[in-house]
């Protein structure tokens, strides 16, 4: 057994392996907390962490007050993604991930896009209702646990000119190690971009989605971010921390513990920087099988090579 374990170590894995990893062997029921929308926000405000000022959250699609709510706010379910409707100018829109609905100058509402996804509050019901029938990616373990509920924020505003970035902290132990910058508007133009703690681009040596150009500024909260990531990622060996700076300052918008599904060659399309970004990552292998471990990783470098 022990032959085994060493070996597995010194197996090479990327991220995407070790995402894959998690999501066939790691119970952790803390997982539940943090991919739950609705409930990471009492595990954000017990490390003081500010989240979006919730407006209403419930489980029946009838009660949500839409004469109530401001003209801006966002609908989202807690066990999912990209299940998001934004409520803008007092119009409902399918959002998904906001690429359809962003100006070139990353504000909202380019309405030449919107008006096909525009909703009546009928249309929001039922796609809330079904959206609240469905259980999202079975093989990510922890959204099977999660109670679903509907949850309605207020729409956060940029702390710089009109594009609200998403800073995206690959966090492991507490450690920030790669900062994926993001935004409806990158997405829209099929751009991303890495970077060190220290503001420096990681160079990739394969891109399937080119740097922006020019490339996002160090945010003046940067400090901050890196201070609420640690806080947010102690004692656990990886999250990815989701934070915006806003005018409110740094608000976590989500903690993801199986980003983009383990899919292969992922983050990244660059295997130097996936392998890289992996080794950052040291699974906790005493709370499983080595011989299990042993197996899991041939079917996983068979996954890799198809």
């Amino acid at each position: 057994m022990k032959h085994i374990h060493n070996c597995f170590w010194s197996l090479e894995l990327d991220f995407a392996a070790k995402v894959r990893y998690r999501m066939r062997y790691d119970r952790n029921p803390l997982y539940i907390t943090l991919t739950d929308k609705y409930k990471v926000r009492e595990y954000a405000g017990s490390k003081a962490v500010k989240t979006a000022n919730l407006l209403f959250e419930t489980d029946h699609t009838e009660a949500i007050p839409f004469a109530d709510l401001p003209s801006n706010y966002f609908i989202k379910m807690n066990h999912g993604s990209g299940w998001n409707i934004l409520g803008y100018n007092s119009g409902l829109y399918l959002f998904r991930d906001g690429s359809e609905l962003v100006n070139p100058d990353g504000s909202y509402l380019n309405m030449k896009s919107a008006n096909k996804y525009k909703l009546t509050k009928d249309q929001a019901k039922k796609l809330c209702y079904r959206w609240l029938d469905r259980r999202y990616s079975k093989k990510e373990w922890a959204y099977q646990h999660i109670r679903p509920r509907i949850i309605v924020e207020e729409l956060l505003s940029s702390n710089h000119p009109k594009d609200l970035k998403d800073y995206r902290l690959y966090t492991f132990n507490g450690e920030v190690k790669a900062i994926l910058v993001d935004s409806p508007l990158y997405r829209r133009n099929r751009e991303n971009v890495f970077f060190d703690p220290d503001w420096n681009e990681f160079k990739l040596t394969k891109y399937d989605e080119k740097p922006p150009h020019p490339l996002p500024e160090k945010p003046g909260s940067f400090d901050e971010m890196i201070e609420v990531a640690q806080r947010l990622g102690k004692d656990i060996d990886f999250a990815r921390i989701d934070l915006y700076d806003t005018t409110q300052g740094v608000v976590l918008g989500e903690m993801t513990v199986y980003p983009d599904g383990g899919f292969a060659n992922t983050p990244t399309s660059c295997p130097v920087f996936n392998r890289w970004l992996g080794d950052q990552w040291k699974l906790r292998l005493d709370r499983f099988d080595a011989v299990n471990t042993f197996l899991w990783h041939s079917m996983s470098a068979m996954v890799e090579a198809i």
